[in-house]
């Protein structure tokens, strides 16, 4: 149920944001991994390359942590989001023939964020270097279905999605907005659908394909229409509208604008519940994560504590070696650091 924005400021300096919403309790912790790290308890054991700041998330971080939302030393940032229905994993021995490394749907952000440092690495890369296997792991039992976001120093944002079998579709995302199932090139059309039906707006242009920006001139109705919703198609739609009426910001405004977009898709406890075979499961915001990309800073608060917790990326070369963890959920006064753990 996560939601993700983008948004640069008047400087053209970018910043990202993510909401963290599931009806399961996990572990969390903010995460420094060196580069040179091996990682032993991913699905094939790898070699980190790039140093990575960011969140981890495993019913034990210790044991087998996925790094759910991070930034790496080249300034690649991006998160990890739930992609019900729509994956299509293979299976080991597929992956394995085609000459690839087998990781689970968790593992993937992992991955990115260690191995390449730029988008188009990723995209030149991926699909060569790793297959996403159905074999249930030990996260909820299963390979988790995940897809996820990327963005860069200069805005720039792509979409991985694993919805090929044994790949990836990649796209890029003009609008730098993103939320869950279905694919990503069905919630631009829902949007450009939507949007041809309100009032008050214009078009912009990016490769000859029309995405909306509303003209400023004109009084207008807000959000006039759109779905309350928490289905992922519906939260797009909210995300989408909040930044392109977004006010335009300063950098030092910019971190708390993206925790105020985010707030109109926050999950309270209780206004959604899933029924899971007998079971009612009742999801919630569990943290809110932003990031300051181009300072390589993390801002991030939890649903029981609004306070925002601060990490800082620094000098990679002093991190010493092995991954260290630091917690987030100490009450303590406003910007403090995340509290090494």
């Amino acid at each position: 149920m996560c939601t993700g924005i983008e948004l640069t400021s008047l400087q053209g300096n970018p910043y990202w944001g993510r909401t963290q919403d599931f009806e399961q309790d996990f572990e969390y912790a903010g995460v420094a991994i060196p580069a040179g790290t091996r990682i032993a308890s991913t699905t094939t054991p790898f070699t980190v390359k790039c140093a990575v700041m960011g969140i981890v998330w495993a019913e034990d971080v210790h044991e087998h942590p996925v790094v759910l939302d991070g930034i790496n030393e080249y300034g690649i940032c991006g998160g990890s989001f739930y992609f019900d229905h729509f994956y299509r994993y293979a299976s080991t021995e597929k992956i394995r023939e085609s000459g690839k490394v087998v990781l689970r749907g968790e593992e993937l952000v992992t991955w990115i964020l260690t191995q390449y440092s730029s988008l188009e690495e990723i995209r030149d890369r991926l699909n060569d270097d790793i297959g996403i296997t159905a074999e249930p792991g030990p996260m909820m039992g299963m390979s988790v279905p995940q897809h996820a976001v990327f963005q860069d120093g200069t805005g720039r944002s792509i979409v991985v999605e694993p919805s090929k079998e044994n790949g990836f579709r990649i796209f890029e995302n003009p609008l730098g907005v993103f939320t869950n199932a279905p694919t990503f090139d069905w919630h631009l059309n829902n949007l450009k659908t939507h949007l041809e039906r309100s009032s008050n707006r214009t078009f912009a242009y990016r490769d000859d394909e029309p995405i909306a920006r509303f003209a400023m001139d004109e009084p207008m109705s807000g959000p006039l229409g759109l779905p309350a919703d928490y289905k992922p198609e519906s939260r797009f739609l909210r995300a989408a509208y909040a930044k392109l009426m977004s006010v335009e910001v300063t950098d030092e405004e910019a971190v708390n604008q993206i925790f105020q977009l985010l707030s109109c898709v926050n999950t309270p406890k209780g206004m959604l519940r899933i029924r899971q075979d007998k079971q009612v499961l009742v999801p919630w915001t569990q943290y809110t994560a932003v990031y300051d990309i181009a300072n390589k800073v993390l801002y991030a608060n939890t649903y029981d504590n609004h306070t925002v917790r601060v990490m800082k990326f620094g000098d990679s070369g002093r991190w010493g070696s092995g991954l260290r963890y630091f917690r987030f959920y100490e009450d303590k006064p406003q910007y403090v650091p995340f509290g090494e753990w």
